[in-house]
C-alpha cells in the first residue's frame, strides 16, 4: 500500500494499492500537485496494513460538543426507559 500525506495536517490525500516502485510513488505525488497540493507539503511512502489503518483511524472526524451532549443525553433516556420497564415487571409481579 502506498500513501499521500499532507505534512501539515498529518491526514490522507490519496492511497493506491500495489506497485512497489518509485514510479508509483511519483504517480501519487504528482496526483497531490494536480490537486493543488504544494510539493514541499505532501509526504509520499510506502506503509504496512497496520500504518494503513492508523492513518485511517485519524481520518475519522472528531465529534462535536453538540454530538457528544446528544450521545449522552440518548444514553440517559435509554437508561430511564430501562429503569421504567423494570419498574413496570416488578408492578406485574405483585
Amino acid at each position: 500500500m502506498r500513501v499521500c500525506i499532507n505534512k501539515k495536517t498529518g491526514k490522507l490525500i490519496e492511497s493506491q494499492g500495489g506497485g512497489e516502485t518509485q514510479a508509483h510513488l511519483d504517480t501519487l505525488k504528482q496526483n497531490a500537485i494536480n490537486a493543488g497540493y504544494l510539493e514541499s507539503d505532501i509526504e509520499v511512502k510506502f506503509v504496512t496494513d497496520a500504518e494503513f489503518e492508523t492513518i485511517m483511524e485519524a481520518m475519522k472526524p472528531i465529534p462535536t460538543e453538540k454530538q457528544l451532549y446528544e450521545i449522552a443525553i440518548k444514553a440517559k433516556e435509554a437508561e430511564i426507559l430501562r429503569r421504567m420497564a423494570i419498574a413496570e415487571i416488578k408492578v406485574e409481579k405483585l
